[in-house]
């Protein structure tokens, strides 16, 4: 019977050929039991809840106004589109005297929202009023810490300096409310004082929190862009220094100017500035932080 002659150096050969084989399967098993490429490195990241607020301001200037303002009252509270409303100021126009009726009017209009609502001071009830400490006046006693007509489980702070501001943290975004108004500069320290309050309460804020939060929404009412911008630079400076150290997505929502701006007006491109149309509109704006750009606007959500 024949028999097959193997060589001894080609039996190691394939020894050596099978040895190698098993070795790099047992590797690449033993890879995947370590958990190199396991499903915990690809798991996503938790997901943060959004946040969406209706902004208004500028309203109501006239009666129409005020009974459009009415209406979307009525139909905000019927389809509940927002954890909260901001009011950015102005409550009258500038000519009408600052009689304390248009402040009792407007305060009971504004508590029919369902929603938590804040309000931050305009110029046409505190600055451009015949007498501003007057109007000052009026306006603590009707809309000082305004939101407390609601209940609202985050925590709300309020600046020492300055009472009527305030701020909130929120499923890791941070919202601040300032007295930010234009118009005239009646008493240039009292100016100053009051913008560098706003700056510093601003980068404060930002300091302790910048480890907890991906974002910042700043509520103010006066255009500090096109309106005279050196007025307003003891604020914008600090500000503009805190964003950029804070270095995530920052949103400043204003009124002021009644048409729509979105525009990024500093060399700080993180932060975005809108100015909202006013009038009886409404703008809802939802902040979600697991996008890269967390901020969108919705100017329709009502009709």
């Amino acid at each position: 019977m024949p028999y097959t002659y193997i060589s001894i150096t080609s039996l190691k050969t394939e020894v050596k050929y099978w040895i190698l084989i098993i070795s790099i399967l047992l590797f690449f098993s033993c890879r995947e039991s370590n958990g190199s490429d396991s499903n915990v490195d690809d798991a996503p990241s938790e997901q943060i809840t959004p946040i969406s607020f209706t902004a208004i301001g500028d309203v109501p200037y006239n009666n129409e106004q005020r009974d459009g303002l009415i209406q979307i009252i009525s139909r905000h509270n019927a389809i509940d589109p927002s954890e909260f409303v901001i009011h950015v100021g102005d409550i009258k126009p500038g000519a009408l005297d600052c009689d304390e009726e248009v402040y009792l009017d407007v305060a009971d209009i504004l508590k029919t929202f369902k929603v938590p609502t804040f309000i931050v001071l305009g110029d046409n009830e505190y600055n451009d009023c015949e007498n501003p400490v007057q109007g000052l006046e009026y306006w603590n006693k009707h809309f000082l810490h305004f939101n407390e007509n609601w209940s609202f489980e985050p925590h709300i702070t309020y600046q020492t300096e300055r009472p009527e501001n305030f701020s909130w943290m929120e499923n890791k975004v941070l919202f601040i409310g300032v007295n930010l108004v234009g118009s005239q500069v009646h008493d240039s320290i009292e100016w100053q004082n009051r913008l560098t309050q706003n700056g510093q309460w601003v980068k404060t804020l930002l300091e302790e929190q910048k480890s907890s939060v991906d974002a910042m929404v700043v509520f103010g009412h006066a255009n500090i862009v096109e309106a005279g911008p050196d007025k307003f630079k003891p604020f914008t400076d600090l500000f503009r220094a805190a964003a950029q150290s804070f270095g995530k997505p920052v949103l400043m929502v204003q009124g002021d100017g009644h048409f729509w701006i979105k525009d990024k007006p500093w060399q700080e491109q993180n932060i975005t500035r809108l100015q909202i149309d006013g009038r009886d509109t409404a703008v809802k704006i939802t902040v979600n932080t697991n996008l890269d750009y967390p901020f969108l606007f919705d100017r329709n959500f009502l009709n």
